[in-house]
Order: C-alpha cells, then structure tokens, then sequence
C-alpha cells in the first residue's frame, strides 16, 4: 500500500491541466497549498526546489504562461519527499531523462535557466559528497 501523497498528488494535477495550455478555478489554490505545506516535504533539497518552482509556477500562471508553469512542475513532479522515497529515487534516471527533457523546452520556458541551475545546485548540496 502507498501512502497518499497530496503534494505529489496536487503538482501532477496542477502540471497535468497546465500542459494543456489552460488553467482552471483549482490550479492556483492548489498550488498555494503546496506551499503552506512545504513542512511535510522531509528531504531538504526537494523542499527548496518545490518551493522555488510552486512559486514560479504560480507567478506565470498569474501571467498567462500556462505551459511554460506546467513544464517547470513537470520537471520537479517525481522529486523524493520522504526518506522512503528518497530511498527509491533514480537521480540518475532524473539527470538523464527528466532533467533533458525539460531542457528540450528551454526556450517555451520563461525562466528555463534560473529553474535549471536552482535545481542541479540544490540537487549537488543533497547528494554530492563534501
């Protein structure tokens, strides 16, 4: 049995709907709560990340940027948030896949660059040895 997951759960309903090119009643109440409830998020790098691209996210949906705000959740949706997925987590499969694809966007996302480089650098100070 899986435990139930809301912030995973709410990113992947948010990215699902803006990689439509549409937005809903739902998405930005959503994401806000992901924010209010970053304290659940156990894995540090994974907290930051979260934040940094909910809040994004939510500055270009308010913008009208849809997909590009669905791209940036779709790149973060599968980040680990407890030791047990942490556990599980391929950050290889992340680096060469995830991480590429989004990377294919660069250009359709608004802050392609800043989201790129906050991510690796938070990503390194988790799980690159001193």
């Amino acid at each position: 049995m899986t435990t139930r997951q809301p912030i995973a759960e709410g990113l992947i309903s948010c990215r699902n709907i803006l990689l439509g090119g549409r937005t809903n009643e739902h998405v930005l109440p959503c994401l806000q709560k992901v924010l209010v409830d970053l304290d659940s998020i156990a894995v540090s790098s994974t907290r930051k990340i979260v934040e940094r691209c909910a809040a994004e996210a939510i500055d270009q949906i308010k913008d009208g940027d849809f997909v590009s705000a669905g791209r940036i959740l779709n790149l973060v949706h599968n980040l680990p948030l407890d030791e047990a997925s942490e556990q599980r987590w391929d950050i290889d499969y992340f680096l060469s896949m995830e991480l590429p694809t989004f990377l294919e966007h660069f250009e359709e996302i608004k802050s392609a660059r800043l989201i790129a480089l906050y991510v690796c650098k938070q990503l390194a100070y988790q799980y690159v040895p001193d």
